[in-house]
């Protein structure tokens, strides 16, 4: 009788304990997790002495710490003066402010004004150095005809491309 009467009195404490070590591992699990801020229609843009500019914006982004998620991403950017509008669209993206770098992802489309459309699956954009990464199912299509390749790079404000991998070409021949 004596040992039921002592398990009565430290059960309850033993419960009380239980409960709270697993509010405090709670409270230390929700802690230690990345905050996230959704954002409806974020837009960030650069004018720079440098004359660079562009403007990128999406319909949705999640703000994390050191990034910005992006869903339905649009965007223009010259790099120089006199340089060339090109444009991009793609269905998601991640931008990086502090590198001012931006991954690409689905859908992928960078298209002047010239008629140039390059299209891939995956593409990274150094908006510093201006240097495009398109990779998987690279197409570049212009009024002077397509190329497939596996993956490519775009410098100087689309004025130099470079294919890699297996590259097929077809020539339009004017008339």
């Amino acid at each position: 009788m004596i040992a039921l009467d002592m398990l009565t009195r430290i059960f309850p404490r033993i419960n009380y304990l239980i409960a709270i070590l697993i509010f405090f591992m709670t409270i230390t699990l929700t802690l230690s997790e990345e905050l996230v801020i959704e954002i409806d229609n974020p837009k960030f843009s650069e004018k720079g002495l440098n004359d660079r500019t562009y403007e990128i914006k999406a319909k949705k982004g999640l703000k994390s710490e050191n990034e910005l998620e992006l869903f339905v991403v649009e965007g223009k950017f010259k790099t120089e003066k006199d340089g060339k509008w090109i444009y991009l669209k793609a269905d998601k993206g991640k931008f990086n402010q502090n590198a001012n770098h931006i991954k690409l992802e689905e859908n992928i489309i960078f298209y002047t004004d010239d008629g140039d459309k390059l299209s891939s699956n995956h593409a990274t954009f150094d908006i510093t150095k201006d240097v495009i990464e398109l990779n998987e199912s690279v197409s570049h299509e212009s009024t002077k005809g397509l190329i497939v390749s596996d993956s490519s790079v775009i410098m100087n404000n689309f004025n130099k491309i470079i294919y890699f991998g297996n590259v097929i070409s077809t020539i339009n021949v004017m008339k």
